[in-house]
């Protein structure tokens, strides 16, 4: 890292305390944690994978996705973490030339990326010790053969152990603690009970922290697996006493032997059926928000929106992995969108303690909710001029590309469109309710005239017409 690169760094991430600190909402610091979910095609197929598999992708086409590699590539001198996640990163084509942007740009171990573990040959052992990464996470959801084999069709639980070695091997040859490695685990139906077995698994891997968290049901995971909910989601009163009794048994336990063990989703679970959950602590222990160091133990304010862009493999753009989207890269740049308008009114409700409001999810971040966050002192005047001084000097922008400047300006042409047929249909709109109107005028004028309506059929045949036609213009519309 060169001395301009490195002043960059250190430059942003004081800029960044500050704003935080002080709850600016348009921000000139850059974001400090950076995550892409770059597509979702994977190799294997999991029961319970949350994720459309359509075949959308950040890396296709070659020539848009070269275009925003490039764009990304100014971020990469500011951030402490680059997390990169699939469908199956190993799988999907580009993954590889966008580590080689990382290694062009920055000498940090920034990179950190999610993983089945099915596809970590040598080779790649071999490179996320010497890049090096920061972290590497694998998803494993069961503690034997039987169960993780069933959940996740086509991947075996051995196979992926001995990639986990691989690179424990690699680490030990290469005298390095990093990357630092650590599992992902889905609680369902099927698994829970394995739970404390799968942790002793992990501790003798040499797994350094793990992460538990509820099974997220969706509309893509539920149409492929219509029974999934009935088959895996623990609703039933015994089996949520059954598990909270688990964790209150093997957590105090293995905390003590992991760098970290986090929750998510569990004390929403509990609390619904009236368990306590305070010996989770979610709160302090939990997988959201990652604060990268700018608030400690239970957060005052979700520090995510102030440190987190997230950017998913269909173009859209949120402050935290499970918010609502503040807009899509394919219709502005990265920059814009940091400070869009949605990114500006999300910090806004955040600071007033409108978590839900904002669009945080309500089963992971609710806890938060109702909490608001007044500025806290900014501490030393020197601190002040040091802000001023970050401001002044501003970043270098990125230059918007040929590609991506065209379909930016194709969304922009397609958004102007979409305004202008939602006027049209408003107006449409009102002539059908003038017509209905008057067609009800027909009908009423037809009753005054006494007798059936085949007495008056002139009357009524232009009603009905009108009736008809209007029905049609109706359907059109929608």
């Amino acid at each position: 890292m060169t001395a301009d690169t490195e002043r960059l760094y250190f430059d942003n991430l004081r800029l960044s305390r500050l704003e935080y600190e002080q709850r600016h909402v348009y921000l000139y610091s850059r974001p400090r944690c950076l995550s892409l979910v770059i597509g979702n095609a994977c190799n294997i197929a999991c029961l319970h994978c949350y994720q459309a598999k359509n075949g959308d992708s950040l890396l296709r086409p070659p020539e848009i996705a070269a275009e925003l590699r490039r764009e990304l590539m100014a971020f990469y001198p500011y951030v402490s973490t680059l997390r990169i996640q699939g469908g199956e990163v190993f799988a999907i084509r580009g993954f590889r030339e966008l580590i080689d942007d990382v290694a062009q740009v920055v000498r940090r171990p920034i990179l950190s990326i999610s993983t089945n573990g099915t596809l970590i040959d040598d080779e790649w052992a071999e490179r996320l010790v010497r890049t090096p990464f920061s972290d590497v996470t694998v998803s494993i959801d069961g503690a034997t053969r039987a169960t993780y084999n069933r959940l996740r069709k086509g991947a075996d639980l051995d196979r992926v152990l001995a990639n986990i070695d691989r690179i424990q091997r690699w680490k030990a040859q290469l005298a390095t603690d990093l990357p630092y490695l650590d599992s992902f685990f889905v609680i369902m139906r099927s698994n829970f009970r394995e739970i404390p077995q799968y942790l002793e698994s992990m501790r003798r891997c040499g797994m350094t922290s793990v992460a538990l968290q509820t099974m997220e049901l969706s509309p893509e995971n539920i149409a492929r697996v219509p029974a999934l909910a009935a088959d895996e989601a623990i609703a039933a009163r015994g089996e949520v006493e059954e598990l909270h009794a688990i964790l209150r048994d093997v957590l105090p336990h293995f905390r003590k032997r992991f760098r970290a063990v986090r929750v998510s989703g569990l004390e929403t679970l509990f609390e619904a059926h009236g368990l306590s959950a305070a010996f989770l602590a979610e709160g302090e222990e939990g997988l959201y928000p990652d604060s990268d160091g700018l608030s400690e133990g239970a957060f005052d304010l979700c520090p995510n929106p102030w440190t987190t862009l997230f950017l998913v493999e269909n173009g859209d753009a949120h402050l935290c992995f499970l918010s609502q989207p503040i807009g899509n890269l394919y219709s502005e740049s990265l920059s814009t969108l940091w400070n869009s308008p949605n990114a500006i009114s999300k910090r806004s409700d955040i600071i007033a303690g409108r978590y839900i409001a904002s669009g945080c999810s309500r089963q992971y971040c609710g806890w938060r909710d109702g909490k608001p966050s007044p500025p806290t002192n900014i501490g030393p005047r020197q601190e002040w001029s040091e802000l001023v001084r970050i401001q002044a000097g501003g970043q270098a922008e990125a230059g918007e590309s040929e590609y991506l400047a065209l379909v930016r300006k194709l969304m922009a042409e397609e958004r102007r469109k979409r305004h202008e047929l939602e006027v049209h249909k408003r107006s449409l709109e009102s002539q059908l309710e003038a017509a209905r109107n008057h067609i009800q005028d027909l009908e009423a004028a037809a009753a005054a005239h006494g007798g059936s309506a085949r007495r008056r059929p002139l009357l009524a045949r232009a009603a009905r017409r009108a009736w008809k036609a209007l029905g049609n213009l109706r359907h059109r519309l929608s």
